[in-house]
């Protein structure tokens, strides 16, 4: 799979490799094209490939007890997926759905693993990688624990920004945004009460709200 080699190269998983690691990696993988709304694996079901993204975008989730969606994540192009059941070999601990026709790579756990070991430098990448994203979730709960609504919602509104927005000067723009159904699962409350922060959010002037498209409003830096 050769022709994929820039796609690889640009997911920080493997952004820091040479050429040559590059293409070995680009060698084991294959090409897998999803539906929107396709569940491309559940929880608890066995851990097997790592997914790279190459168009479209899937939400991460999980379901409490109620039957109630947990959106944990949004990972669109470039992004990646599937790589703790990968390393560890336990069963998957999400669920994976598509939320637009998406197209993936996909590499094998017993294809990486035979290459990890014949290529040590490239373990060291996924493994700085790995911990980059157990910080990134640490500090997600530390949210969750410390702020209030209005303070969750513009805090994963500027995560989103930040991964997938455009930034210009003071402004943080986000186009096709979540919608208030998808802000409400990932953070922890009611659609009914996602509308009334963001209210409260453009009314303080701390972001302007269009058709599916948000700007925020950075504090201004010295």
């Amino acid at each position: 799979m050769k022709q994929y080699i820039g796609n690889i190269k640009t997911v920080n998983l493997f952004s820091s490799l040479q050429y040559n690691e590059i293409e070995a990696i680009s060698r084991i993988t294959s090409l897998k094209h999803y539906p929107k709304s396709y569940t491309v694996f559940q929880e608890g079901e066995e851990g097997n490939a790592l997914y790279i993204v190459i168009n479209g975008k899937v939400k991460v989730s999980l379901y409490g007890e109620d039957g109630r969606e947990y959106v944990l994540d949004i990972i669109g192009k470039d992004g990646f997926f599937g790589e703790l059941s990968l390393i560890d070999g336990l069963p998957r601990s999400a669920n994976i759905i598509t939320i637009e026709n998406s197209e993936f790579l996909v590499i094998r756990r017993a294809d990486l693993l035979k290459l990890l070991m014949e290529n040590p430098k490239i373990t060291i990448s996924i493994l700085k990688i790995l911990s980059k994203r157990l910080r990134a979730a640490d500090e997600r709960i530390r949210g969750f624990a410390f702020l209030n609504v209005e303070g969750r919602i513009l805090k994963y509104l500027t995560e989103i920004g930040e991964k997938t927005g455009i930034r210009i000067k003071n402004y943080l723009i986000i186009e096709n945004s979540p919608t208030q159904i998808e802000i409400a699962s990932s953070c922890g409350c009611s659609r009914e009460t996602v509308s009334r922060m963001l209210k409260s959010l453009i009314e303080k002037g701390i972001i302007n709200a269009g058709k599916r498209r948000y700007t925020i409003n950075l504090p201004s830096t010295p």
